[in-house]
């Protein structure tokens, strides 16, 4: 397969992109306005979206497909690395949320739902 292929088919997948890289923008600029977990996966959807950038201007010249498929391979192993960073980070805020909420609303144990002690 040629390059200008290629080229066409990752514009074409960049032109879609910005439902995805336009959101992830503004959380990154929201800073401590969004929750902790949202900034790295933010920082991992544009960083998959600017190594296909890079890939594409690679793809654009005349250089050997695996010189044009290194940004891919790096940009894919950040992504990895900050979408597990986010998603960890994401299990944290919910435990110290589920934590806050048990301190208003105590689970009850005891007998079947339903009853009383006065019974």
């Amino acid at each position: 397969m040629s390059h200008g292929v290629l080229a066409v088919g990752v514009v074409v997948l960049l032109a879609s992109g910005n439902v995805w890289h336009l959101p992830a923008y503004v959380d990154l600029r929201a800073g401590q306005d969004r929750p902790r977990s949202r900034r790295p996966a933010a920082a991992a959807v544009l960083t998959a979206w600017g190594s296909a950038a890079l890939t594409l201007l690679l793809l654009l010249m005349p250089v050997a497909p695996v010189v044009a498929a290194l940004p891919a391979v790096a940009g894919t192993t950040a992504v990895v690395s900050l979408t597990v960073q986010a998603r960890l980070r994401r299990g944290q805020e919910q435990r110290e949320e589920e934590a806050r909420w048990s301190t208003l609303f105590p689970v009850r144990t005891g007998g079947p739902a339903g009853t009383t002690e006065d019974e």
